[in-house]
């Protein structure tokens, strides 16, 4: 009697300690579905829906104005509040106002609001020509920064003396540049070409009436020369003095430039990177006065979720509060948040684990 009592007791025990066991998979399980894991880029992660925590990023550009994003501290913390992930910040050699040569202070400023900001560094190395700077700037910074774009708007140019370089040169910079800037930092990435649109400058056409662009012609000769960058980037800004109807419906065009984008990396270079925007917004210039709060919730929400049904890696939209263009795309003016800063916060605590 007591034998069978015990067996009755013992596999009672088991089936107890199997249905505990059952259950701990199960919690197991839906922590990981949960839980980030690390992305390809560093301090990247994959978030709920396989959504990667880097398109929720911003620019910190040139600084026109003396409140802005490094100084003050009202928006690093909004930044950080909202789980803001990642900051492009530009590293330009001389000054665009007043042409000082950029001191270590400056460069630290711009890391620490990043830092203060809880985000990751993506910078922006300015000048392809100044090889001296780049290299510099790469060793200063270490393993915090461990992110690079090689240039900013190479087929485009900036009005000031950088660019508009043509592709032959800025392969040459790109092949001549980055194997050294990969010994100074080996865990950093580089990233290119950063073109002012999905295609870029330069194009030239088969008899066919197919164009291939800066973005392909960088492709293919990366392709060439084995220097492949570790992620492809460029910028996406569909409006230009549209209507607020005619601008929304260009919303969806950030999936179709992604699409496009991967398509000719997989093509040409036979293999997957990751690709980001890393500069957006509706529009580069001054928008139409009737463009109000609703229309901003609405284009940003849906040029975001455009990005995310295309898989892109990352994106930062541009800009936080530098009074770039008068400061009609900063986020935060005077510290206080606009309303795409909201848009983007909203978008975020959908997907943040």
């Amino acid at each position: 009697m007591r034998l069978f009592q015990r067996e009755i007791l013992r596999r009672w025990m088991s089936h107890i300690l199997m249905a505990a066991c059952l259950l701990c998979g199960l919690l197991t399980a839906c922590a990981s579905n949960t839980a980030p894991v690390a992305g390809p880029l560093p301090g990247q992660q994959i978030w709920k829906a396989g959504v990667s925590s880097f398109l929720f990023g911003t620019n910190d550009t040139q600084e026109w104005a003396d409140d802005n994003v490094e100084t003050n501290p009202q928006v690093q913390q909004a930044l950080k509040a909202a789980h803001f992930t990642l900051m492009r910040t530009f590293f330009i050699d001389k000054s665009p106002i007043d042409g000082h040569a950029t001191t270590d202070a400056e460069l630290e400023q711009r890391v620490k609001a990043v830092e203060k900001s809880d985000m990751t560094c993506l910078g922006v190395l300015y000048n392809i020509m100044d090889v001296a700077f780049a290299k510099h700037v790469v060793a200063y910074l270490g393993s915090r920064c461990n992110l690079y774009e090689f240039g900013n708007e190479p087929d485009y140019g900036d009005g000031i003396g950088h660019g508009p370089y043509s592709i032959q040169t800025y392969l040459q910079q790109w092949n001549t540049v980055i194997p050294q800037l990969r010994k100074i930092n080996p865990q950093a990435k580089f990233i290119g070409p950063v073109t002012y649109t999905y295609t870029g400058n330069d194009c030239t056409y088969d008899p066919d009436g197919y164009a291939h662009c800066y973005m392909q012609d960088f492709l293919a000769g990366v392709r060439a020369s084995g220097v492949l960058p570790d992620a492809i980037s460029f910028h996406w800004y569909p409006c230009y003095n549209d209507t607020k109807a005619s601008c929304l419906a260009q919303a969806p065009t950030y999936g179709q430039a992604v699409t496009q984008v991967k398509a000719w990396v997989q093509s040409i270079l036979g293999k997957n990177l990751p690709v980001g925007i890393t500069e957006w917004n509706y529009d580069p210039s001054n928008p139409p006065p009737d463009y109000g709060a609703d229309f901003i919730r609405q284009f940003t929400t849906q040029a975001l979720q455009a990005m995310i049904q295309a898989k892109l890696d990352f994106a930062c939209q541009f800009d936080a509060q530098s009074y770039a263009n008068y400061g009609v795309l900063d986020m935060f003016a005077l510290g206080q948040p606009k309303p795409q800063y909201y848009a983007i916060k909203d978008i975020i605590s959908q997907y943040l684990p």
